[in-house]
């Protein structure tokens, strides 16, 4: 059973205007895996992650929904370094079941704070 009480993901934690996406795309640090690509830019007062789950990758709302949910908990649960985080849905994500794509996601978030990539 869910959860009934989901801890909130504040605006203050959220990449939401296009210049932030575009700065962390062209600039940022890029790991790809085999359902996201993780984009990351060092250097802002707190981590704040963005999402991207295109209509073209995941056609169905409801998938997206569930893939943007995991991701957020995913962040949350993250050691992480002060920065902005881009997560970019590839076509693959959608037939992933729950624990591949918190896998993937764990990975992705501890190959950024290992100390060889900064």
């Amino acid at each position: 059973m869910a959860d009934p009480s989901p801890k909130p993901f504040p605006k203050s934690a959220r990449l939401r205007a296009a210049p932030e996406f575009q700065a962390v795309f062209k600039t940022g640090l890029k790991h790809s895996g085999v359902f996201f690509r993780l984009y990351f830019l060092p250097g802002s007062a707190s981590a704040r992650l963005g999402l991207a789950v295109p209509k073209k990758a995941v056609p169905l709302s409801v998938t997206r929904n569930r893939l943007k949910r995991l991701c957020r908990e995913a962040f949350r649960g993250a050691p992480k370094i002060p920065g902005d985080y881009v997560l970019v849905a590839q076509s693959r994500a959608r037939d992933a079941n729950n624990p591949a794509v918190r896998a993937e996601l764990n990975r992705l978030f501890s190959v950024i704070t290992s100390t060889d990539t900064l």
